[in-house]
């Protein structure tokens, strides 16, 4: 974890997204339904507290 932080923090947000994206992409289609769905639930349900999530609801 610490070394992938450490190649992402090097790049500019918009890259480091990008990159996320792609790799992302590529271990999501490893996982099955179940797995995937576990993940995209955390996801969201650690972005509750978000400030840019709570301005979605005004």
């Amino acid at each position: 974890m610490d070394k992938l932080f450490q190649i992402i923090s090097h790049m500019a947000p918009e890259e480091a997204l990008s990159e996320i994206t792609r790799v992302l992409g590529r271990l999501l289609q490893d996982l099955d339904n179940d797995a995937r769905e576990r993940f995209l639930m955390s996801l969201i349900g650690q972005s509750e507290g978000d400030k840019v999530s709570g301005m979605v609801h005004l």
